[in-house]
């Protein structure tokens, strides 16, 4: 009776725990998600942010904290694509996974895009600012082209 018993226990045990292993990863999978999406939002703002200095004609030294921030986000979001996280309410393309090498090099480009950027709103110069904005824009859209669906 009592080994029925622990036998009994044993089994729920195991399938509450796979159960509940199965909620953990669909949990973190969805987590990695959100994060991705929230850190591109940001890019997308820190984007806007330069965009509008820029069109105002304003100090170009406003832009180094935000060249310097996107530069942050891009070191941060390499590492936000953890195996499994490949489906769900995302755009990642599966090349992220299967190219992991050359997904790396295109956001280490973007970091580099912004690096640039963040050296140029030091010149004081709107006119290199605009130049290494135009550059982020193309490294953003070209990492989009191959990494995105």
């Amino acid at each position: 009776m009592i080994r029925k018993f622990l036998a009994g226990a044993l089994a729920l045990g195991l399938v509450a725990g796979l159960a509940g292993g199965t909620a953990y990863v669909a949990h973190a999978q969805a987590d990695a998600i959100k994060a991705r999406k929230d850190n591109r939002q940001e890019v997308r703002q820190a984007m806007g942010a330069v965009k509008k200095v820029i069109d105002d004609k304003g100090n170009a030294a406003d832009v180094t904290p935000i060249a310097l921030r996107i530069v942050e986000l891009e070191k941060q979001f390499v590492t936000l694509f953890p195996a499994g996280s490949d489906s769900g309410d995302t755009k990642a393309a599966a090349a992220i996974w299967s190219d992991r090498a050359g997904f790396e090099a295109a956001s280490k480009a973007m970091e580099t895009a912004g690096g640039a950027l963040a050296e140029a709103s030091r010149s004081g110069d709107l006119t290199k600012v605009a130049a290494a904005f135009g550059e982020v824009g193309k490294t953003c859209g070209a990492c989009h082209d191959k990494y995105r669906r």
